[in-house]
């Protein structure tokens, strides 16, 4: 797929360069592995579900035409791109991510035909967010361990850090070891302050927004928001809120562009 084929409205936030989409560490270093796993476990396994087995029988239950429903089903599956044993695992997270926002972004267009802002929100976020507590309890716990193991330990003597810019090898090991990785796309920390309970991440260009090629979206003529909003940021903030002093996540997107901000923080005291 060409660069010419991806949704990329984004002319530049101004915060960090688009990451080159190039390149044998792109394509196969540690990172690219990471991601093409999660997103078998996570996506495939776990988020896909919610679609066929929660969206899809609400909207049989609301629809005017039950038969043009499973018809435009079957077209937005038959949209799928086949994933083949020999390829980098950079190409196939980035089909598996596509596959599941194209369908993921049909479904919700079609909830909007039929439940009120209200509504909506209660199917979609609410949904997501008792489905991450039920199939992904060790990822929720793995992303509020980053609060506990930033937080300065007891009778530390050791000088704060006097700049808030990621130190090289905490670049170099984010560049190579996101655990985020899988959602996001290529990301890039531009404040570290761990002693402080503050880290930023700026995605240049969202894996939300640019792993499906625009002529085989819902609606082509626009980024998939709908998803963006709804099972990215909503449940995440949802889900992240800082209770007990622990990690609260927030996130920025900068639609109509590609890219986003994420604000992580959780209290140091």
């Amino acid at each position: 797929m060409g660069d010419k084929d991806v949704i990329s409205t984004d002319t530049g936030s101004g915060r960090v360069a688009p990451i080159k989409r190039r390149g044998f560490m792109y394509n196969w270093g540690p990172q690219a592995w990471i991601d093409m796993w999660m997103s078998n476990s996570m996506l495939v396994k776990k988020a896909m579900p919610i679609i066929n087995h929660t969206f899809v029988p609400i909207l049989r239950l609301s629809c005017d035409n039950r038969d043009q429903l499973e018809a435009d089903y079957i077209e937005i599956k038959s949209r799928r791109e086949t994933i083949t044993i020999f390829e980098a695992p950079r190409e196939k997270w980035r089909k598996r991510y596509g596959n599941f926002v194209r369908e993921m972004e049909w479904a919700l267009l079609e909830l909007r035909k039929y439940f009120n802002q209200t509504q909506f929100e209660d199917i979609v976020v609410g949904t997501s967010v008792a489905l991450s507590h039920d199939n992904t309890a060790e990822f929720l716990d793995m992303m509020n361990s980053i609060s506990d193991k930033n937080k300065p330990k007891k009778n530390n003597t050791k000088q704060k850090r006097k700049s808030t810019d990621p130190s090289w090898f905490t670049s170099l090991m984010f560049e190579m070891f996101n655990p985020a990785g899988w959602l996001t796309g290529p990301a890039k920390i531009t404040t570290f302050d761990p002693d402080n309970g503050l880290t930023i991440m700026e995605i240049p260009e969202c894996g939300w927004h640019v792993c499906a090629s625009q002529d085989t979206l819902p609606n082509p003529k626009a980024l998939p928001e709908e998803g963006c909003l709804y099972i990215c940021k909503g449940p995440f903030e949802a889900l992240f809120k800082g209770q007990n002093g622990g990690l609260k996540m927030e996130f920025e997107p900068h639609l109509p562009a590609t890219s986003c901000t994420v604000r992580m923080s959780w209290v140091t005291g």
